[in-house]
């Protein structure tokens, strides 16, 4: 393809597969070697790059997706040969170790600062919490951005040895020979069922976060690949009438950032807040971790709560289906060829129900779920629970909802003896499995010890709300 982009100020034109990875491009093709590849599966951040203004995984990104957009690069960050003020708070503070981190860093602490530019120290934290320092040189990173705050003078950069960073780019090295898989990108829905009928094979995507991890794996190969993200009609949050619609292609940030969504439906806005990275969640769709299936899904258990229900559409129709009966197993789903997941269809909760969505995980930030757990409670005047929707992730092949147990709490004081009577039936009905991340056995205790906590967490409702990096701090104690 021509693919037609400004990178690092200046318009481009490139000749590239659409397919190849945005992360190879930049390195391999146009030779901008500050950035770097460490994981390749969005969870380094190493790769970070700045489109339109917004960090992004490059490794998660494919050529195709950067039509049309504005790319900038550690090499570009900078307008003259000082440096950035960043990069010079990064200098004077001693921020930079080995350096492998610090170009994702330094353009993560970018955006963060373009969004908000007096951060305090836990804000920053939590902005590059999907950057690692594998020399663990938190602290002074931090001190870096903190200082930085665009008043840290520019130190002059070292001359470049050979050519500048503008002629580097110019003289970019030829495209290497790669599978050409074609990657289209409709822009209506009559375009995307003709480009289906004429590829009844390809893969459809939007977020990408997990396809190209599984490409890069060859977990799969698919003939061609359609991506989803130029569709208005899957990007759109609206209540319609006792319900709230929310588009399949809309990523996570921006239902943070809705507060149709923070307000109305906290149990999801609290998994949301846990699931990733920033960068993750700027990429990441609500629709695409439905389809991916996975038990771990964070948004699984807070929309099974919300008995969610999902649009399907094909060329055919369109139809509705249960969350139940839409996921039925790990990477399983009721999606028939040629059908795609529309829009997410959430019912209006009951008022002044409480919310909670807390899951354990091995680390504070992008956490794969050992065990979670959501809880919609609504209470009765004389505070016993009138309706309660209990839902577990990561101890079953899909969420799990127990019925009997919802229906044997309800009528009850809502205290710690009441959901340890039921406890016991819990242990006999999860099912959880042993992985790396943890046994069987253990995750059975610590999605027990979760609905331990309700009453604990439902006395605290009334206070701040913990931030997400506490909230799965807290529960390490669970085991």
């Amino acid at each position: 393809m021509k693919l037609s982009c400004s990178i690092n100020g200046v318009a481009r034109t490139i000749d590239v597969s659409a397919n190849r990875r945005t992360v190879d491009l930049l390195r391999e093709d146009l030779g901008l070697t500050g950035t770097k590849e460490g994981c390749g599966t969005g969870e380094c951040g190493a790769c970070t790059i700045l489109v339109d203004g917004r960090s992004r995984l490059s490794c998660l990104m494919l050529a195709g997706q950067l039509e049309g957009r504005r790319i900038t690069t550690i090499e570009g960050l900078a307008e003259t040969e000082q440096l950035h003020p960043l990069q010079s708070s990064f200098v004077r503070h001693g921020a930079v170790q080995c350096g492998f981190c610090t170009p994702g860093m330094v353009l993560t602490a970018t955006d963060l600062l373009d969004q908000q530019p007096h951060p305090d120290r836990s804000e920053i934290a939590r902005a590059i919490s999907g950057n690692i320092c594998r020399c663990t040189g938190y602290q002074k990173i931090i001190d870096a951005i903190e200082y930085a705050d665009n008043h840290s003078p520019p130190v002059a950069a070292a001359p470049t040895p050979a050519q500048s960073r503008q002629q580097r780019v110019e003289q970019a090295h030829p495209t290497q020979t790669i599978t050409d898989r074609p990657v289209f990108f409709p822009e209506s829905i009559d375009q995307l069922w003709r480009l289906i009928a004429a590829h009844p094979d390809a893969r459809l995507f939007c977020g990408g976060t997990d396809l190209l991890v599984w490409l890069r794996a060859r977990r799969v190969d698919p003939p061609a690949l359609i991506g989803l993200e130029r569709l208005d009609e899957l990007h759109t949050i609206a209540a319609t009438g006792d319900a709230i619609r929310i588009g399949a292609a809309t990523s996570h940030a921006e239902l943070l950032a809705n507060p149709l969504i923070t307000e109305t439906l906290p149990v999801l806005a609290q998994a949301l807040q846990q699931l990733g990275s920033p960068h993750i969640r700027r990429m990441g769709t609500i629709g695409g971790n439905l389809v991916t299936a996975s038990p771990a899904g964070d948004t699984l258990p807070p929309l099974s709560v919300l008995d969610a229900s999902v649009d399907l559409v094909s060329a055919d129709g369109s139809r509705i289906l249960s969350l139940t009966d839409f996921i039925s197993g790990p990477g399983t789903t009721a999606l028939l060829p040629g059908e795609i997941l529309r829009s997410v269809i959430v019912p209006l909760p009951p008022p002044k129900a409480f919310h909670h969505f807390e899951k354990v995980g091995l680390r504070s930030a992008l956490a794969c779920s050992v065990a979670s757990l959501a809880a919609l409670i609504e209470r009765a005047q004389d505070g016993t629970i009138r309706q309660v929707r209990l839902a577990w992730g990561s101890v079953g092949p899909t969420v799990t909802r127990l019925p009997e147990i919802e229906a044997a709490l309800r009528g009850e004081s809502l205290n710690e003896t009441t959901f340890a009577a039921v406890l016991p039936a819990v242990h006999q009905a999860l099912s959880p499995i042993s992985d790396v991340r943890a046994g069987a056995d253990y995750r059975r205790q610590v999605a027990a010890n979760l609905l331990l906590r309700l009453p604990e967490m439902l006395s605290e409702s009334s206070a701040p709300a913990q931030r997400p990096a506490d909230t799965v701090a807290a529960s390490r104690r669970l085991a």
